[in-house]
Order: C-alpha cells, then structure tokens, then sequence
C-alpha cells in the first residue's frame, strides 16, 4: 500500500493538553496541517491519524466503513489519553460527524470541536446512492476548483472520486449521530462556512439545538466554504479553536 505524499499521519509531541484531530471522507491529515501547526506550535501535544482507506486509492476507501473509521479515531483518543491529562477532539466534514459520535461516547471529554460536520441528510446523493444500477464510484463534486474553498490558492489532498459503497455507510453514520445527538453533553464550539457547497450550513443550528450540552456555541464564517481549515477564515479557525482549548483546559 502506498500512501499519496504528503497524505500520511503526524504527531507532533507537545504538553499535558493534547488535541486529536480527525479528517473527512476522502480527504487526509493533510487537510487540517495548519491547524495542527498552530496547535503544536503553542505547546499542544496534536495527532492526525489516516483514517482507513484514506490516502491511497479509492478502491481502498471502498473496502472500509465507519465501524473502521470510528475504530481508528478511538485508537488515537486512546494513545492521546495515554500520553495527556487533558485531551480535546476536532474533526471536519465526515471527520466531525465522527467527532460528534465520540463525544457521546466519552462524556468526559473537556470539548470537541465540530467543522463543517454533516448530520443532515445528503439529498442530492440519495438518489445515486439508492439507485439499484449506481457505478462503483462518480466524480466527487470538490474535483471542480472552488468547490471546496473560497479561495481558489488553497487546496486539500483528497480522492476526485466517492466510492458509493463507502458513502452509503458514511450516510448510515450520519443517521446514526443525528439520533443520539441528544446524549452529547460535552462543551462543543460548531464551526460551518456560509459559503459550504458540500455540506448545508443548517447543519449547524439542527446540531446546536439537538445537543444536551449547556456549553455550546455556533461560529459562522461568512466568507468560507467547506474545508474551514484551509479557507479564507483558517487564521480565524485557528485562532478560535485555541481559545476553545485554552479556556476549557484551564476549567
């Protein structure tokens, strides 16, 4: 198996607060680098795990489903706890509906943060998906320049191609985390761009408004699309998601 460059895990060792960070489908660690960068570079002990099937070929991503994805993100929270005494979890896109499943899993957490998650149904793919003569896999939408970004000089590594196996169980997931929502109690910042051509930014209120947790505040960005960590807001992100970390790691 070979991994794409620059689409590999990190970890970068820091302090007792650490932070896992967890990707979306079809996409790498790759895509939340600078959030991670900043993280590090302000002491925090960070980790991106490769989610299974992400990295390398579609035909991978095909082969795995959430059960992986979901085993892997706990693997990492695992090895983070080990090492930190205050540990927080973020995650974008699919890797935010994964977050928000560890969230209600772990009720201890101090504070996930949650970009960009879908939890709503994907409308315009049910059709596809449920279509008894689909294809292995269509053109992923973000395989046309500024579709996932506002800004056209940035781009994620990530699959041009969905492999719709892998996306039917990624949308059971999504139903999955919509109906326990109300178990999450965890303190939770919600971060969706305005601009999100992938994922519907009501996603945002519907997650805020489900949620248990007396703790919780939705940020929009007016300027950014989909992938937050690498548009036009990233330095706000960045910058948010610290605070987040500092205030809650202090209580």
């Amino acid at each position: 198996m070979t991994i794409l460059p620059g689409a590999g895990a990190y970890w970068f060792e820091g302090n007792e607060v650490g932070c896992l960070l967890i990707h979306g489908f079809t996409g790498t660690p790759q895509n939340v680098r600078p959030l991670a960068d900043y993280l590090a570079r302000r002491g925090l002990t960070v980790v991106a795990p490769r989610m299974p099937g992400h990295g390398t070929t579609a035909a991978d991503l095909d082969s795995t489903g959430p059960e992986d994805w979901l085993a892997a993100a706990e693997q990492a929270l695992t090895g983070l706890r080990d090492r930190c005494s205050t540990v927080f979890v973020a995650g974008i896109s699919m890797g935010g509906t994964i977050t928000l499943e560890l969230a209600r899993r772990h009720s201890d957490l101090p504070g996930v943060v949650v970009m960009a998650a879908p939890v709503l149904p994907l409308d315009a793919l049910e059709s596809v998906v449920n279509d008894p003569n689909r294809p292995a896999s269509i053109p992923a939408p973000w395989a046309t320049v500024g579709v996932l970004t506002e800004d056209v000089g940035v781009g994620g590594i990530a699959y041009l191609e969905m492999p719709l196996g892998a996306l039917e169980r990624g949308m059971q997931l999504m139903t999955d985390v919509r109906e326990g929502l109300g178990d999450v109690t965890v303190p939770m910042l919600l971060i969706y761009g305005d601009a999100d051509q992938i994922v519907d930014k009501a996603n945002g209120p519907f997650v805020l408004g489900q949620i248990s947790s007396s703790d919780k505040r939705l940020l929009p960005l007016s300027d950014s699309s989909h992938e937050v960590t690498l548009d036009v807001d990233r330095e706000r992100v960045m910058v948010e998601v610290y605070d987040f970390i500092q205030e809650r790691s202090k209580s």
